[in-house]
């Protein structure tokens, strides 16, 4: 008998976004060159969602480093910054899985890095709002075109790994296991 979800218990809560924050982290941690020498499949893979994440079309030929991660650093879900071959980025995540944006929240989100970022030009700011599937809320849509904002899905993420799964429980129960069932129990709603 295959064991229960590491992600689901009997709760009724949906409340996984900071659950989705810890592992959104690991996995852009797993990326890292240093650990090329670790578990290779995984830190394939999670090469290859960092790739989506800075929307670039594969990982082949990119190398990162020094990569950095905060949860909730000036109320941003995910703040990281990287070197993309030698180049200086900063990535930030909001995660909305359940909850909806508020208040010109990215915006000011936007405002933030742009200002914490001002005596740093080269650096290339990515920003990224993290949904959980391929339908973007309509009442976000508004709301993301106002910024520099773009809308990635842990879908989206999931099928770029094509099913390779990597032998590592938590990266496979989150990957394969949790993101494509919440997937499918949506889609069974439809």
């Amino acid at each position: 008998m295959k064991l229960p979800s590491f992600f689901i218990d009997d709760s009724d809560s949906m409340k996984y976004e900071e659950t989705i924050d810890f592992f959104m982290s690991w996995t852009i941690r797993c990326a890292d060159s240093k650990y090329l020498n670790g578990s290779n499949k995984t830190y394939d893979r999670s090469r290859l969602i960092l790739s989506k994440l800075l929307h670039f079309e594969n990982a082949e030929g990119l190398l990162f480093s020094d990569i950095k991660v905060w949860k909730q650093f000036e109320n941003i879900d995910l703040w990281v910054e990287l070197k993309v071959n030698d180049q200086d980025y900063a990535l930030i995540i909001e995660n909305k899985m359940y909850s909806k944006i508020h208040s010109n929240q990215l915006g000011r989100y936007q405002k933030i890095a742009e200002e914490h970022y001002k005596n740093d030009p080269s650096r290339i700011i990515i920003y990224v709002l993290l949904r959980p599937d391929y339908e973007l809320e309509k009442q976000d849509r508004p709301l993301v075109i106002l910024t520099a904002f773009n809308a990635v899905n842990l879908e989206e993420l999931a099928d770029c790994l094509e099913e390779k799964r990597t032998g590592h429980d938590l990266f496979d129960e989150f990957w394969f296991n949790w993101t494509l069932d919440s997937k499918e129990k949506r889609e069974k709603k439809i």
